[in-house]
C-alpha cells in the first residue's frame, strides 16, 4: 500500500477533483465514518465546492483571484525539468483550489444565508456505478448505503436540513441512521419508501418488470404512487418483502415460492405478514458481500444480473433456454466463464465470446 499524505484537507481536495487514489479514497471513507464531526466537516467542504462549480462567478473575490493569477504567471516563466514541472503544476492546481475555497469560506460566512438557503441554488449529488462495480456511500446524516452495479443514486444539496429524500434507479442496500424528526424517503420509480431508521434492500432496475423492497431490520412504509383509488400503502416488517408489478401498477407481499407457485407468473394475494426465510434473505443481500447468487431464477433473469456484474452483453438465442431455472452461489467469482461452465453442467448450452464487443452469444446445444 502506498504511503498516504495524512493531511485530510489534501485528500478531500483530491477527492473533489476526482484524482484521489484507491488508498486515499479508502482512508477518507474510514476517516469520515470514524467521527460525526469528520462527517460534518467533509460535507461542509463538499457543499462549498459544489456551490463554486455552479456559481463560480459569484465567488471570485478580488484578492483570491489576484493571488491565483500571480501563481499562474510565475509558473509560466519558470524553466524546470519535466518531473519538477509536473510537481509544480500539481502544486499550482491545489494551491488554486485552496485559494478559491478560502475565498468561498469568507463569502459563505458573509452571505451564507442568501447562498445556501436559496432554493434556486439547489443542486444534486449524483452517483453512478458502472457495470462491474459497486460502491459504498455515507450520507450527511450518517446513513450507510451500498450501491450495486448499473445503478444511479442521487440526493439534494439540502439533504438532512429539512428532509432526507433520495432517488434510486437500480439496486441499493440502506442502513438508515435514526432520526425521529425527519423521515428517510426513497423514490424508486413509482414506489415511495418511508422509514425513520432501519435497514432494507431496494431493487428497481428499469429493464425489470418489478420493484422489490426487502426489509432486514425495523419497519418501512411503501406507497404505490399509481394506485387508482387513493394511496395503496403496504407496511413491511423485518424479513418481509413487497413486489410492485410495473405493468399492473399493483403491489403484493411476496411469499416463499413452492413448486406450485412457480407455475404461475404471479398469484395476486391479499396483503399479509409473510416472513422470508433466513436463506432467502441471505440470497437477496449476497451481492453486497461480493457473492453472486441465484435463488430459483430464470436464465433470462440471470443473464441480466451477469451483464451488470461482469460488464458484458449477453444474447440468448433460444427462447427455451430463457425459462431454465437455477439456484446457487459463487463467492468472489472473477470470471463470467466460471459461471457459464457450471451452468453448462446442468443445461445443454454452448456460447461464443466476442472480445471486441464484449458480447456473449448463448445457444442450445443440439
Amino acid at each position: 500500500m502506498e504511503e498516504l499524505d495524512k493531511n485530510i484537507d489534501n485528500i478531500i481536495l483530491k477527492h473533489l477533483l476526482k484524482e484521489a487514489t484507491e488508498d486515499e479514497q479508502n482512508y477518507l471513507l474510514k476517516w469520515v465514518k470514524s467521527d460525526a464531526k469528520n462527517l460534518k466537516y467533509f460535507f461542509n467542504m463538499k457543499e462549498i465546492w459544489n456551490a463554486s462549480q455552479n456559481n463560480s462567478e459569484n465567488f471570485k473575490t478580488d484578492n483570491s483571484w489576484i493571488e491565483l493569477n500571480k501563481l499562474l504567471a510565475k509558473s509560466k516563466k519558470l524553466e524546470m525539468p519535466d518531473q519538477k514541472k509536473r510537481i509544480w503544476k500539481s502544486f499550482i492546481k491545489y494551491a488554486a483550489l485552496i485559494i478559491v475555497l478560502a475565498g468561498l469560506s469568507v463569502f459563505a460566512f458573509k452571505y451564507g444565508n442568501r447562498i445556501f438557503k436559496s432554493e434556486t441554488l439547489l443542486t444534486y449529488t449524483e452517483i453512478k456505478t458502472p457495470f462491474g462495480q459497486k460502491k459504498e456511500v455515507i450520507l450527511p446524516d450518517g446513513t450507510d448505503i451500498w450501491i450495486n452495479s448499473g445503478t444511479t443514486f442521487k440526493y439534494a444539496s439540502n439533504f438532512g436540513e429539512t428532509n432526507r429524500e433520495v432517488f434510486l434507479q437500480g439496486e441499493a442496500y440502506f442502513n438508515v441512521a435514526h432520526d425521529k424528526t425527519k423521515t428517510f424517503i426513497v423514490h424508486a420509480e413509482n414506489i415511495t419508501i418511508k422509514v425513520l431508521g432501519t435497514s432494507f434492500n431496494v431493487k428497481c432496475y428499469p429493464e425489470l418488470k418489478t420493484v422489490e423492497t426487502t426489509v432486514i431490520t425495523g419497519t418501512v412504509s411503501l406507497e404505490n404512487n399509481n394506485a387508482v383509488n387513493g394511496k395503496d400503502v403496504v407496511i413491511l416488517n423485518k424479513k418481509e418483502k413487497a413486489t410492485y408489478l410495473k405493468d399492473e401498477q399493483k403491489m403484493y407481499i411476496s411469499k416463499n415460492k413452492t413448486k406450485e407457485d412457480l407455475k404461475q407468473k404471479f398469484d395476486p394475494i391479499e396483503v399479509k405478514k409473510l416472513a422470508l426465510s433466513e436463506e432467502e434473505t441471505n440470497y437477496i443481500l449476497s451481492w453486497k458481500d461480493q457473492v453472486l447468487s441465484f435463488n430459483n431464477e430464470t436464465f433470462e433473469e440471470i443473464a441480466l444480473k451477469l451483464q451488470r456484474w461482469f460488464n458484458v452483453k449477453i444474447i440468448i438465442k433460444d427462447e427455451k433456454l430463457k425459462n431454465y431455472r437455477y439456484k446457487g452461489k459463487f463467492d468472489n467469482v472473477k470470471s463470467i466463464f466460471q459461471v457459464l461452465e457450471v451452468i453448462k453442467l446442468a443445461t445443454p448450452i454452448i456460447y461464443d465470446y466476442n472480445e471486441k464487443n464484449k458480447e456473449i452469444i448463448i445457444k442450445e446445444k443440439k
